[in-house]
């Protein structure tokens, strides 16, 4: 069965979505990243061309020009008002400039821009008046270092990158956070509770410290640290789905196909080593898991108690630290996690989304950039062909979204960017570094190491690197950042001759092979690549 459009609704952050439906069971598409969870039967959907798994759906507008004085299509920044604007045509703003960002399906999204407080739109025979929403906000994050704690140090020299601990420490994360601080003025900290593995995403006990990395006295010496470094923490936080030896499971709330072989399943996991029970668990789980993995059920958010337990997680670790990353947030109905983030209030919150994030924005400010990423694999090549992947990018992300959007070369899911871009490496940093969004490095990425995700490459114990050109480039491209403002909008791309042009906050960025050069009203800075 293809998407149906049903019917539209007004929406205080959308404006109007459509109720699309498309068949019984869970609705997956690009939109929930292909995972199972967020949706059954139907999905709230704004204009758009998706992915369904049966196929393409276009949302079209029911009317033209399609826009509204909401989040998902206006953002005030204090100096001008950015707007999205559907049209099948070029629309006017008045007082303003208009920029077509991307064809999407029988319309095209329009960037404008005025510096008016009360604004028409012409187009397509009409006339609408509109005034502009509530000041936009920035995050208080201008860029972040990735740490997954096991792989701080090789205290244990591990062998097996995908399966042993490497005895990484909480003390190692923080001296990795210290020297970061020329780049980054915030910790992305991957899980560090009490877990089956290395990785901590298959979790044991939400509230607690593994003992493993130090425990809680070295949770508490770290946040302090950071805090005396001005250094913003944000802690990854897994709720989509527990460890298999999770007290909760299974009698809490899970979604058990088979009562009592997922009894014995989990009697199994507390009785055997580790390799072995990964060994026997082969086939379909008697239980719903994160992409069918046995040691990774997944909560049930259609019943009260995981919703509650999961706010209870936020609330516990909350007074802690000064933001979130949401793991499979593409997998949490959005209105669980409007519930679930309510003690996160005035706290930088990001979460992962392999997709179009579009039906979430109105519970998440911002998500893991993969549409920006997919766009980076231009990098190195035709320049009109990255400005166009970049300007759909904004287009289909919300102006007061931008700004939160978590932008990146690689992270721990990925192949690293130097085994990914090559010689483009140093184009692809100026470029994050340039764009609206809080750009990430993932701890090594400094050292332009290599690796490959597909055999855990990609995750190899830290190794220093002081006098890395990469870093160094880091240092001065943060420094630009936060000189020239570059966190919030409006901005668009363009080609010239060979070069990636970025217009952002009243700066233009030619990015090049050799070099950046960032020019607006008061200086040209150029910075050379090593």
């Amino acid at each position: 069965m293809t998407c149906v459009v049903e019917r539209w609704r007004r929406d205080p952050y959308y404006g109007a979505v459509a109720i699309v439906r498309a068949g019984g069971g869970y609705v997956v598409g690009d939109f929930t990243g292909w995972i199972h969870g967020a949706f059954k039967d139907h999905v709230e959907l704004p204009p758009g061309v998706y992915r369904f798994e049966e196929g393409e759906c276009v949302v079209e507008p029911p009317e033209y020009p399609w826009h509204f004085p909401a989040p998902y299509t206006a953002a005030d920044w204090g100096d001008v008002v950015e707007l999205r604007i559907y049209a099948p045509e070029t629309p006017e703003v008045s007082g303003g400039e208009v920029t077509k960002l991307a064809e999407v399906g029988p319309f095209a999204v329009y960037l404008g821009t005025t510096r008016r407080r009360r604004y028409e739109v012409r187009c397509c025979g009409k006339t609408r008046r509109f005034r502009s929403p509530p000041a936009a906000a920035s995050p208080p994050v201008t860029a972040m270092y990735e740490v997954l704690p096991d792989r701080a140090a090789d205290r244990l020299r591990c062998r097996d990158l995908r399966r042993d601990f490497c005895g990484g420490t909480l003390k190692d994360v923080a001296a990795l956070a210290a020297a970061a601080l020329d780049f980054s003025d915030g910790l992305y900290l991957h899980p560090i509770y009490p877990a089956m593995s290395y990785h901590r995403y298959d979790v044991v006990n939400h509230m607690d410290v593994d003992e493993r990395l130090g425990g809680w006295t070295a949770f508490v010496a770290l946040r302090d640290a950071l805090r005396r470094a001005g250094m913003r923490l944000v802690l990854d936080v897994v709720l989509y789905h527990v460890g298999l030896r999770n007290p909760l499971f299974p009698e809490g709330p899970f979604i058990l196909k088979s009562p009592e072989p997922a009894r014995l399943v989990k009697e199994a996991a507390l009785r055997l080593p580790r390799d072995l029970f990964r060994e026997l668990a082969r086939g379909e789980p008697p239980y719903e898991t994160f992409l069918k993995v046995w040691a990774m059920p997944r909560l049930d958010y259609s019943r009260p108690e995981a919703v509650e337990y999961a706010r209870r997680v936020v609330e516990f670790w909350a007074p802690h630290v000064d933001g979130f990353r949401l793991d499979v947030a593409h997998g949490v109905p959005p209105g669980v996690w409007t519930e679930v983030l309510r003690p996160a209030s005035g706290r930088y919150v990001f979460g992962e989304h392999m997709g179009n994030p579009a039906p979430f924005y109105s519970a998440v400010r911002g998500f893991t950039a993969y549409m920006l990423y997919g766009a980076l694999t231009q990098l190195g090549g035709d320049a009109g062909k990255l400005a166009e992947a970049v300007n759909r990018y904004i287009a289909l992300t919300p102006p007061t979204s931008l700004p939160h959007m978590n932008t990146f070369l690689e992270n721990h899911d990925l192949d690293r960017a130097k085994t990914a871009f090559g010689g483009a490496l140093e184009m692809g940093y100026a470029l994050i570094y340039s764009l609206p969004g809080v750009p990430s490095v993932y701890a090594g990425g400094e050292c332009a190491e290599e690796g490959k995700a597909a055999d855990h490459t990609n995750r190899r114990p830290y190794t220093p690197c002081p006098d890395s050109p990469v870093r160094q480039l880091l240092t001065r491209l943060y420094k630009t950042r936060k000189d020239l403002r570059l966190n919030t909008g409006p901005a668009w791309a363009e080609a010239k001759d060979s070069s990636l042009v970025i217009h952002v906050a009243g700066t233009r960025i030619a990015i090049e092979n050799k070099r950046a050069v960032f020019s607006n009203t008061y200086q040209s800075l150029e910075l050379p690549y090593k």
